[in-house]
């Protein structure tokens, strides 16, 4: 039996992998511990959406190959998106330490080579995918990352994911109650369910909504919630079952990507900002409801007006949180032959202001949630106040509260009284 260590980097489905990857490797009878030093083997779970990410992995494995020099005895295998792709150039130039290239499909079936590490591994067929059961996470186990689709078939062209990760697969909705279920009686409160689009979902006998409603009305989950959306399947359905089932939090990440259409159809993302603009009023028809997104700055061709069209359209929305990068190209993709490439200076410029202006707006919004009760799941302990705790609303709004530690886990009403910095602060009301 082996000492393991996992690493993880990139989205909530690599995490949820990770998770379960790591039970799995436990029931076997190995042993999964807390640091690298104290590994035989260690599995690195990549991801390759940004450039940074991919610098971190080279990092990582220089980092092992040091260790491997200085003495210590170990073995690393990566597995996941950058794998996918570049495994094999790695496992060329980092042929000393790297033991074994796994890529994003069925990472359960790696353990029949973990037993014993005799040989090399080269696996990056992309057939026949299984679903691995979610967990509960280590960190908060009454909560759940639960993937209902892997893959995509939108192909947005500045988007790696479709090539190493295959065309969108559903998960039989059966297995995905069934799952539900099982980490309910685990003490499972919060899942959510994950896809790189899960309003695209259909396993033959239910759409997506129709999927959330029945866990909602089938299982004594207490709540559930979604990533992510594309706006171009946004559905009325989906607000209509929001609305339906208070389980459902209030709270929609619609990643907007442009506030120009140009860009838009340069990005391949098949819909307008008109029609997003609609799809933003279907959702505000949901009480109190929190709107989060995504954008990307110094797209090819992006000009200065372009690019104020996305600062205007995020001033019109005003969006409660925006997740925000500027673009970096990746291998492979359509945005490479368009031409035209923004400065990195200017992007990050773009980027730097457009940060500004969404920050200003997230302050704003969140007076507008002071002196409201709300029913806050607290996650855990302040790192800077031990007396203090923070957990997330029904509407996912982050809310500290003074509070005790055995109030982890539980979902307790709060009346919030303030704003500190971009968080709102309450007090428990028991």
């Amino acid at each position: 039996m082996a000492n393991f260590f996992i690493e993880n980097y990139g989205c909530q489905m690599n995490l949820s992998e990770a998770e379960s990857l790591a039970q799995l490797i436990e029931k076997r009878g190995h042993k999964v511990v807390s640091s690298p030093k104290d590994a035989e083997i260690v599995v690195i779970n990549t991801c390759s959406v940004r450039e940074s990410a991919e610098e971190r992995i080279y990092g990582r494995l220089g980092y092992y190959r040091g260790l491997k020099n200085s003495g210590k005895e170990i073995s690393v295998i990566v597995m996941g998106c950058m794998s996918q792709y570049a495994g094999l150039k790695l496992k060329e130039e980092f042929s000393d330490v790297l033991k074994g290239v796994w890529g994003t499909y069925n990472k359960e079936e790696i353990l029949s080579f973990l037993d014993s590490i005799d040989k090399d591994i080269i696996h990056l067929e992309m057939k026949n995918y299984r679903f691995v059961y979610a967990v509960p996470q280590k960190k908060y186990p009454f909560k759940s990352f639960l993937t209902i689709s892997h893959g995509c078939n939108n192909f947005c062209s500045y988007c790696i994911v479709p090539y190493v990760r295959g065309r969108e697969i559903c998960r039989d909705s059966d297995d995905i109650i069934e799952n539900v279920k099982e980490l309910v009686d685990k003490g499972v409160k919060e899942i959510t369910l994950l896809g790189q689009n899960v309003n695209s979902y259909y396993d033959g006998k239910l759409n997506f909504p129709h999927l959330m409603d029945r866990i909602c009305n089938s299982t004594s989950l207490e709540r559930l919630t979604f990533l992510t959306s594309h706006p171009r399947d946004f559905s009325r359905e989906i607000v209509d079952v929001i609305l339906a089932n208070r389980k459902i939090l209030r709270y929609v990440h619609l990643p907007l990507q442009s506030g120009n259409n140009r860009i838009l159809s340069l990005m391949n993302r098949k819909y307008t900002i008109e029609e997003y603009h609609e799809k933003i009023e279907w959702i505000r028809k949901i009480p109190d409801v929190v709107i989060s997104t995504d954008i990307i700055v110094g797209f090819p061709t992006e000009t200065e007006r372009e690019f104020l069209d996305t600062v205007d359209f995020i001033k019109k929305i005003r969006f409660n949180e925006a997740y925000m990068y500027y673009y970096n190209p990746r291998p492979g993709i359509k945005a490479n032959e368009i031409g035209g490439e923004i400065p990195e200076k200017e992007k990050k410029r773009r980027l730097s202001y457009l940060i500004e202006v969404q920050n200003k707006i997230k302050k704003e919004l969140l007076e507008n949630y002071v002196n409201r009760e709300y029913n806050v799941l607290f996650e855990a302990l302040s790192k800077k106040n031990k007396n203090e705790l923070f957990g997330r609303s029904e509407n996912n709004l982050i809310i500290f509260a003074g509070g005790m530690k055995k109030y982890i886990g539980k979902i307790l009403k709060v009346r919030t009284d303030s704003v500190e910095n971009v968080s709102l602060k309450g007090q428990i009301i028991l």
